[in-house]
């Protein structure tokens, strides 16, 4: 999975970002943020979920890593796409939308859009417990060994680009060879295109 981005801000539209990273345009769909502060040249670091369907690849995004992770559990409740849950960090913290689940605040969750009386409750059935039990963030402490993660994740950004799992999987594998496994995510991926034929 690509877990973030990092690169210069080339478009901003209603709902997306065109992020540049080593010069590959990656279209990013974010919440509608009322105050977002970026402006296209900026440079930037957006955190990122991969969503793969057999008719469909996008990359969503957002400004913090605890939105990205909340994304991912919004989701993961039955009957909730990937659009309803960015209405829900459009409209809502995910402090503020945990607090309206745990004090099952209906008017509150049905008042974002696509959001019904019937998806409310299940919303909060699904996922008061879970949010009771947990505080989502888990960062990766510095220093710990990524090669695997990283690994994974050029794979998967090949994938984005159109190349076969099996071939991005032994492009990724030469490049890592050819430079001993020392590359970052995006030096991995930039000399694994070059590596291409």
């Amino acid at each position: 999975m690509i877990s973030f981005l990092e690169g210069k801000v080339e478009a901003i539209k209603t709902n997306c970002l065109i992020i540049e990273v080593s010069g590959i345009g990656y279209q990013v769909n974010i919440p509608s943020y009322r105050h977002l502060s970026l402006k296209i040249g900026d440079k930037t670091k957006i955190y990122t979920y991969l969503y793969l369907r057999e008719d469909k690849i996008a990359l969503y995004g957002f400004l913090t890593l605890e939105e990205e992770i909340f994304f991912e559990l919004i989701i993961s409740t039955p009957g909730i796409g990937p659009k309803v849950g960015l209405n829900v960090l459009s409209e809502m913290t995910p402090e503020d939308f945990k607090k309206a689940i745990l004090q099952e605040n209906m008017e509150a969750i049905t008042a974002i859009a696509g959001i019904g009386n019937k998806l409310a409750k299940k919303i909060i059935l699904e996922l008061k417990e879970k949010i009771s039990k947990s505080d989502f963030i888990e960062v990766v402490p510095a220093g710990k060994d990524n090669k695997l993660e990283i690994f994974n994740e050029a794979i998967e950004a090949l994938k984005v680009l159109g190349y076969t799992h099996k071939r991005a999987e032994s492009i990724v594998e030469q490049t890592q060879k050819k430079f001993d496994r020392k590359l970052t995510l995006q030096e991995l991926v930039r000399e694994s295109l070059k590596n291409i034929k």
